[in-house]
């Protein structure tokens, strides 16, 4: 219930306030399973791709957001995943691949954090090992202008045009044995989609 609410709030407030464009989304698939993976540059991002998803997205979020009273209680609500930053705890992961497994949808955002392009933060390969353990298609999305309009730091947002770029889904079919080189492909592969 709480998910569509934000849903359809995200959606009212994307279009008439921030204007919000969708080029590319003939690539998204009308059903999961699928695996989304975008840039991370505001804490609006999340809620962009909630607003024109149809499909519910299922985000891995920093364990550290859930200790936030707003923002813990929405991702507790939507039923995000926490993720560790340091190591990894294999009950969510096997949460994440059962979510695809049931023809869900995961939404990841590679590198892990709110990062600026200039950062050259590098990308976990999180991502792409799900998505060939699961066997789904990973779906590249390029979010510009959330970082203008809720830099980080600051609370209140600003008007600014957003504009989201999808990219084509990029398959994970496990036919070779997962090795970190297949891993690394796959990483490439969408992080150069996405930027």
């Amino acid at each position: 219930m709480l998910y569509i609410i934000i849903k359809n709030f995200s959606l009212i407030i994307f279009k008439l306030i921030f204007r919000l464009k969708i080029t590319g989304s003939e690539n998204i698939p009308k059903t999961g399973p699928f695996v989304i993976v975008a840039n991370h540059s505001s804490l609006l991002d999340g809620f962009v791709l909630v607003s024109f998803v149809k499909p519910k997205i299922t985000f891995m979020s920093a364990a550290y957001l859930f200790k936030m009273n707003f923002y813990g209680y929405i991702l507790r609500g939507v039923g995000a995943i926490p993720v560790q930053g340091k190591g990894s705890d294999i009950k969510f992961i096997k949460k994440a691949i059962k979510v695809l497994q049931t023809g869900g949808v995961l939404g990841i955002f590679p590198e892990g954090r709110i990062v600026n392009e200039k950062d050259g933060f590098s990308a976990k390969a999180g991502a792409a090992y799900l998505a060939v353990k699961a066997e789904v298609p990973i779906i590249p999305m390029a979010i510009k202008g959330a970082d203008k309009a809720l830099p980080v730091g600051t609370k209140l947002p600003k008007l600014n045009k957003i504009e989201v770029k999808i990219g084509k889904p990029i398959s994970c079919s496990k036919k070779n044995k997962l090795n970190k080189k297949i891993l690394e492909d796959i990483v490439n592969s969408y992080m150069k989609e996405i930027y």
